[in-house]
């Protein structure tokens, strides 16, 4: 039987993850958290799931984001070497390309401009990448689903149903910066269960289509019966990219239709 770690388990992406493992009668999860003593863990284990992370949204001093998103991966890898753990998925953020401006990004595009945050979750990276444990590192967009949040797609939903007036840079461009949550957890199952074991691998997670911002937003602005009116701004400087999922989709990664994300949103949000 497979035995897995989840750091940490009691947020919005761990809790789901942590459902999405439990189901599966071949693995033995065990979970922990910040204030766990890690001397009550007494076997070896085959993989750490890695989710825990201060957010930018957060708007916490160097000093915290540093401590929690730094220190403790210095920690967790320490863990893993005592307990000779296979395998390392680290969840991160596509935050860390910063502001850059491109089409498309990859695993190899470089940041530009990042905050303290994003720099963090780099510092964070390379820490794992550098551990000598294989491991499966995933970029994420804004998650959403199976409970209302406050992204970006959450924001927009908002204030459209409430026949505000939306400024949007880039409204004409692409874009695939959502990531639902059931197709994030399971991926990570079939991440859990590939054979593999010393592959490593920098993926990017996203939609796997692109679409129009504009379509997306007339879209909601169709499900609310909403007066918004939409407005492009399109500054040519402001941050925007989509995703390259290439290397996901290889891996077995799929996403749901961008529309069906909005109508499953739309319905939780009541």
């Amino acid at each position: 039987m497979k035995k897995i770690i989840l750091f940490s388990p009691n947020g919005y992406i761990g809790g789901f993850v942590k459902k999405r493992i439990q189901e599966n009668e071949d693995v033995l999860l065990h979970v922990m958290t910040r204030d766990s003593n890690p001397e009550q863990y007494q076997e070896d284990y085959d993989i750490l799931i890695y989710s825990a992370s201060i957010t930018s949204a957060r708007h916490e001093t160097a000093e915290k984001y540093v401590q929690d998103n730094v220190v403790t991966a210095v920690k967790i890898v320490d863990f893993c070497k005592v307990h000779h753990i296979k395998k390392i998925i680290y969840l991160s953020s596509d935050e860390i390309y910063g502001e850059l401006h491109a089409d498309m990004v990859t695993a190899k595009t470089i940041m530009v401009n990042p905050n303290l945050y994003a720099i963090t979750k780099c510092l964070a990276e390379k820490i794992v990448m550098e551990s000598g444990i294989a491991y499966y590192i995933l970029r994420l967009p804004g998650v959403v689903g199976r409970k209302w949040g406050e992204t970006f797609i959450y924001r927009l939903m908002s204030e459209i149903r409430d026949h505000k007036q939306i400024e949007l840079y880039n409204l004409d461009r692409k874009f695939n910066n959502i990531l639902d949550i059931d197709d994030l957890t399971r991926f990570i199952e079939i991440l859990c269960n590939c054979e593999d074991k010393n592959k490593n691998e920098i993926f990017l997670l996203g939609n796997t289509e692109k679409i129009e911002l504009e379509k997306i937003a007339f879209y909601m602005k169709k499900l609310y019966h909403s007066n918004s009116r939409i407005i492009n701004i399109g500054a040519v400087d402001k941050r925007y990219f989509t995703l390259d999922v290439t290397k996901a989709v290889e891996y077995g990664y799929s996403s749901k239709n961008i529309f069906t994300i909005i109508d499953e949103l739309y319905r939780i949000q009541g």
